[in-house]
C-alpha cells in the first residue's frame, strides 16, 4: 500500500531538524525507511515552512507509523492510504460508475 505521510517540523526543534537530516546522507535516509520495512517512493520539501510530504510503500501501516516514530522529537507527520492514477481508476470503475 502507499501512503503520504505530511511532516511539519516543530519550530522549536527546525536547526536540530535541518542540521541532522541535512548532515546524512542519501543511503542512511534510505535506511530509515528501509529499516522499519518501508520503500521510500518520494519525499518533497518546503523549507521555508519546514514542511513536506513524501509517499511510502508498506504492506503493513505499523511499519510506517514505526518510521514516523524516528522523528517524533522533531516534527509532526501525518499518514494517510493514497493509490496511483491507475488503482484510482479501477476502483472507481469497480465500485462508482
Amino acid at each position: 500500500m502507499l501512503f503520504q505521510i505530511d511532516y511539519s517540523v516543530f519550530q522549536s526543534n527546525k536547526r536540530d531538524a535541518f542540521t541532522a537530516f541535512g548532515s546524512m546522507t542519501q543511503e542512511q535516509l534510505e535506511a530509515l525507511t528501509s529499516d522499519h520495512g518501508v520503500e521510500l517512493i518520494g519525499r518533497w520539501h518546503c523549507t521555508g515552512e519546514a514542511t513536506g510530504t513524501m509517499i511510502v510503500e508498506t504492506d503493513d501501516f505499523s511499519k510506517c507509523s514505526a518510521f514516523q516514530l524516528a522523528w517524533a522529537d522533531v516534527c509532526e507527520m501525518k499518514a494517510k492510504p493514497v493509490l496511483t492514477d491507475v488503482q484510482a481508476r479501477e476502483a472507481i470503475q469497480a465500485n462508482y460508475l
